[in-house]
């Protein structure tokens, strides 16, 4: 069965990055693909859905309670900590989601304290260990959370993506604030590329 999996994830990328699989009802995170896949040279970044806003006050959008690669516990209280978190969701097995990896890093070291980063994989339970090795060989320290083991982020927005690299924003209460970026940045650096992004929603956020 997992043969057939990993085949069909083969026939499903495309140019904007690492094609996930998407039905109407919460959706699986992709598998593996066969170990012949090369990385395939990041894509340029296209605009995705843009959510529907609460009203400031309301209860959090959706709820969680995932697991860190290294065993610690994230809930939602971590979106409202922040006046704006990026979410970066990836895969160990996607090309153009590896080739950002060591400047995400890079960017999580100059986010200002009003803003929180948070990394999800979508790997496989039995991948996840992949997932940590190549985050420590690119000195991402974040916090990296197992998207498959947490029910709250499937049914909360990973049930949407459906190609990675996806990076989303959201707010205090986590409402998502402005489009997704599928795909990796134009330009000569990710970190200013999401760098802009950042402060553009950040002065949405402000009524600039």
């Amino acid at each position: 069965m997992k043969k057939l999996i990993a085949i069909g994830m083969i026939l499903l990328v495309l140019a904007a990055g690492c094609r996930t699989a998407q039905t109407d009802a919460p959706a699986p995170a992709p598998t593996e693909p066969p170990a012949a896949e090369q990385p395939t040279a990041a894509p340029a970044s296209t605009p995705g859905p843009e959510a529907e806003a609460t009203e400031p006050g309301e209860p959090y959008a959706f709820s969680f309670t995932a697991q860190t690669l290294d065993g610690d516990t994230v809930t939602e209280a971590y979106l409202g900590a922040h006046d704006l978190t990026m979410v970066n969701v990836w895969a160990s097995w996607c090309g153009p989601c590896r080739s950002e990896l060591k400047e995400l890093g890079q960017l999580y070291g100059k986010l200002p304290e009003n803003v929180g980063f948070l990394s999800v994989t979508v790997d496989d339970p039995g991948d996840l260990a992949d997932a940590k090795a190549l985050l420590e060989e690119n000195g991402c320290a974040f916090p990296c959370l197992d998207g498959q083991g947490s029910p709250g982020l499937m049914t909360g927005f990973l049930r949407k993506v459906s190609a990675i690299p996806t990076t989303l924003f959201f707010d205090s209460r986590g409402n998502q604030v402005g489009q997704w970026i599928v795909g990796v940045p134009r330009g000569s650096s990710v970190v200013d590329a999401y760098w802009n992004e950042i402060q553009a929603r950040l002065d949405s956020l402000n009524g600039k």
